[in-house]
Order: C-alpha cells, then sequence, then structure tokens
C-alpha cells in the first residue's frame, strides 16, 4: 500500500476522533446516553386500521462540557412507533441539551449528529483525493469555497440584501469559481462560462415568460411560507440554483469536446462539429434529466409518504404540494437540452475563431 493511501486513512481516523471528542467546542450543553429503560405506556388507533404505541424512556446521561461536565441528569423521553415527530434513543447516543441561564436542564433538544456527517464529508474527501489525485483536490477545495461563498451569500440575505439581485450575483460568482479551480484558466473554460451564462440566461427567460403569462401558483402550499415576505421570490430563487450543477456538466462535457475535435481537426466544418456535439450530447442528456428527476424525488418521498399515509389523495398531493418540485424539474430539463447546442454553438465559434487568429 502507497503512502499516499496510508497517510490518508490515518489522517481521516483522526479526523473522527477529534469529532468524536468535540464537546468543549460547543457552548451548548452536550450529554452522552449511559443508561436506557423504556417501558409501553399506551396504545391509540392509528391511520388505516393500525396501532400507535407510545413509550417513556428513562434516560441517564453524562454532560460532556461546561462548568457542570461529569454530572449524570435523568430525562424522560416519549416516542411514538411512527416517530414522525418524535424519536427514540439509544445507550451511547450523544444528545445536545437544553440550557437555562447556562445550566443544562433535564430536557433534550436534538441529537448530535456532527460524528456521522463528518463520516460522510471526510469519506467523500478521502475517496476523491485516492482515486482522482490532484483533481479530486481541486474538487475539495471547490466543495470548501463554494461552502463559504454560499454561506456567505445567507448573512448578506438576513443583513438586508435584496434576494434576487443576491441570488444573480452568487450564480455568476458560483459557475466562474466553480468552472476556473476545476478546470483552471483555459480556452474551455472561457467557452464553458458563457455558454453557461447563456443556457441560464435562457431558461430564466423562458420561466418569467411563463410565469407572467399564466395562472399565478397558489404559494399557501409551500414550505416555511412565514419566515419570508415574498415567497414568489423565494421560489425564482428556489429555480436559479437547482439545475445550475447540471447545466455546467454539460457545458463543460460539450466544450471538452469541442475543442479536442477542433485541435485534431482544424479545418472540420461547422456542420460535423454540431452532428459529432449533439451525438455526445444525446448520450449524457437523458442521464443528466434522470439524476436531476431523482434529486427532486427523494426530497418529496418522506412528506408524500406521509401524507398518503393519512390519506390524503394522490392527485391531491401532485396539485397542492409538489407543483413547485416539478416547475423546477421541467425548466432545468429545458435548460439541460438547451445546453447541448447553446454549447456547440458557443464553443465551435470560440475555438474556430482562435484557430484563425493562430493562423495569422
Amino acid at each position: 500500500m502507497s503512502k499516499k493511501y496510508i497517510y490518508s486513512i490515518i489522517f481521516y481516523l483522526l479526523f473522527l476522533i477529534f469529532v468524536a471528542n468535540d464537546a468543549w467546542l460547543y457552548k451548548t450543553p452536550i450529554a452522552k446516553i449511559t443508561q436506557v429503560t423504556e417501558k409501553k405506556i399506551a396504545e391509540m388507533p392509528a391511520v388505516r386500521g393500525g396501532k400507535e404505541i407510545y413509550y417513556l424512556q428513562n434516560l441517564k446521561v453524562k454532560i460532556l462540557n461546561g462548568s457542570q461536565k461529569g454530572k449524570i441528569l435523568t430525562i424522560r423521553n416519549e416516542y411514538t412507533t411512527s416517530r414522525i415527530i418524535d424519536q427514540k434513543y439509544h445507550k451511547g447516543n450523544r444528545v445536545l441539551l437544553e440550557s437555562s441561564n447556562g445550566k443544562p436542564v433535564a430536557a433534550i433538544k436534538t441529537q448530535k449528529r456532527d460524528f456521522y456527517l463528518a463520516m460522510l464529508f471526510g469519506g467523500i474527501i478521502v475517496l476523491l483525493i485516492l482515486f482522482t489525485g490532484k483533481q479530486g483536490i481541486r474538487t475539495c477545495i471547490s466543495l470548501i469555497v463554494n461552502g463559504a461563498i454560499y454561506i456567505l451569500g445567507f448573512f448578506l440575505f438576513l443583513g438586508g440584501y435584496d434576494l434576487l439581485p443576491l441570488c444573480n450575483l452568487l450564480v455568476i460568482i458560483f459557475t466562474i469559481v466553480t468552472m476556473l479551480i476545476l478546470n483552471g484558466f483555459h480556452r474551455k473554460t472561457v467557452a464553458a462560462i458563457l455558454s453557461t451564462f447563456f443556457v441560464f440566461s435562457l431558461i430564466m427567460m423562458i420561466f418569467f415568460v411563463t410565469l407572467n403569462t399564466t395562472e399565478p401558483f397558489d404559494y399557501g402550499m409551500m414550505e416555511y411560507l412565514g419566515s419570508t415576505e415574498n415567497p414568489e421570490h423565494l421560489f425564482i430563487a428556489e429555480v436559479m440554483f437547482a439545475g445550475l450543477g447540471a447545466i455546467m456538466d454539460v457545458a463543460v462535457t460539450l466544450t471538452s469536446a469541442m475543442e479536442e475535435l477542433i485541435r485534431k481537426k482544424p479545418d472540420i466544418s461547422l456542420r460535423k462539429l454540431f452532428h459529432s456535439g449533439r451525438e455526445i450530447g444525446y448520450d449524457i442528456m437523458g442521464t443528466m434529466i434522470s439524476v436531476l428527476l431523482f434529486t427532486f424525488a427523494a426530497g418529496l418521498i418522506p412528506s408524500f409518504l406521509i401524507r398518503m399515509n393519512n390519506d390524503v389523495p394522490f392527485i391531491t398531493n401532485i396539485k397542492q404540494y409538489i407543483p413547485f418540485e416539478i416547475s423546477r424539474f421541467l425548466i432545468e430539463s429545458i435548460g439541460i437540452v438547451a445546453a447541448i447546442p447553446i454549447s456547440i454553438a458557443v464553443s465551435s465559434g470560440f475555438f474556430k475563431l482562435a484557430v484563425r487568429r493562430e493562423r495569422r
């Protein structure tokens, strides 16, 4: 086993050990469950003829941080078999406690899950570095930088910046930063950025025309409606970001292909270039649209099944609860399809002009 693999595994394990013992970094009281006893306390009829059983847990927890570190508390926790709005805890779980005047109280706020997130995030980074080398490192840098920009955008919004202008700015920054970090500063990077901007402008124009010429959406069923004064702007922002990554992927793939074709055959006709690019686009179009569909569907499954289980009809779910997801999927699918001819046209013209300049 090479040193690269050994160092990566050691670093990953040390990272997990650090996260598993990071209670001292938190201001919120954190405790570890050391003992669990439970009993059945009630049984109620549930939807569809089932039974909802209620349990009571008595938990002994040991505080891991703060001035009360080492203190033992006893906490009561109730949960049901469905666990829709409650949770069952197990011995060894770490939990965040409620506090009063800076001191922990015998009430659980939520489970501490940073270790599991660190395990997944660290695993992705290690695998990227091990199997893709420098490109994996660039991908990690891109994730970190884009994450920082995303967080900054939230703070700017909370600071009073208008949502839509801010989202427009973030789309531009995300596209340029991602392309430059992953591909470097090359002609194909510039062509891919231009293609992405053209496609994005096109789909947003289609979206706004549709939005302003058809019946308005009923935003009454939109989640977290009470947290924003203008739900339409929130929906538009969601559409802006929904398929940006897929559009960039198509643009980069086709731009790279066009550059390679023109580099090998500088005299190739635009017709042959378009035909070759179209064939490549056909190969990736279906896959990218399917990925987009599954991404949207995955977020809908929990709430959709809960409503169906509570006798909300299928058609009602479609009409009232998921028109926003359907709209996002359709507009971004249009973007993926449109990215094929636009990327071919932009990159072909861009590289053909570059070849002519070099020959002069």
